[in-house]
């Protein structure tokens, strides 16, 4: 073989190396770029899949039994977490069992929870209770309370926890009758039909509605709860 063929032909290896070279470095990179593309996926699932966990581990649902029908409540954790124990205790309990809609207010409120409602004399509904009563569990500023109006509040006794998610007086919501600051106990009440934006920084709000509004919008002053049942 002449000098120039031996050339020729080393000259071609080199290529062929070189090709192989690049070859072995694409997929390199292609298995470099799929894993990273695996990791993303992964680790979206991952977040999506904790983030629902954690998200259910938050929320209570409830069901409110009427003979006017069902009405069905999400309980907010992250808001309100000792008001939704509280809330979820007596109600498996068997606490709420027979007590009435006390005071409906139209526009407004139905209101429940009263114990002393389970009997014939309406004279002392809206008194009673569970024999004890609990701290309020709200962040004003959350909810868009004015600075001026928390101070106000503050100056009442109102006392608040600001590393609370708080949620508004608003169509729908759940929220905790009480006489004052820190005098929560069993009674509750639902807004009906428009936003209730002065309870905000007075009431805790531990859920909302989420069906059977309609429901709400038919109760009557003295109408049932059959039953609180947890979902």
């Amino acid at each position: 073989m002449g000098k120039a063929q031996k050339l020729k032909e080393q000259r071609k290896i080199e290529r062929i190396n070189e090709e192989v070279g690049k070859s072995k470095k694409r997929k390199k990179i292609e298995i470099i770029v799929v894993v990273i593309i695996l990791v993303l996926i992964l680790g979206a699932v991952a977040f999506f899949y904790f983030n629902r966990i954690n998200k259910e581990k938050l929320i209570t649902m409830i069901t409110i039994e009427t003979d006017k029908g069902n009405i069905e409540l999400e309980l907010n954790k992250e808001a309100a977490p000792k008001t939704v124990e509280n809330f979820v205790k007596l109600a498996k309990e068997g606490f709420y069992d027979g007590t009435k809609f006390h005071r409906v207010e139209e526009n407004f409120v139905i209101q429940g929870g009263d114990p002393l409602s389970k009997d014939d004399n309406p004279e002392n509904d809206g008194t009673g209770g569970p024999g004890y009563a609990f701290e309020d569990e709200i962040n004003p500023k959350s909810i868009g309370v004015p600075d001026e109006i928390i101070t106000q509040l503050e100056t009442a006794g109102y006392k608040y926890n600001y590393s609370l998610k708080s949620l508004p007086n608003k169509v729908g919501a759940i929220s905790m009758a009480n006489s004052g600051p820190d005098t929560n106990g069993s009674q509750f009440f639902i807004i009906t039909t428009e936003d209730q934006p002065y309870l905000d920084g007075k009431h805790t709000v531990f859920g909302g509605v989420v069906r059977g509004m309609d429901v709400v919008l038919q109760i009557k002053q003295g109408d049932i709860i059959n039953k609180i049942t947890i979902n």
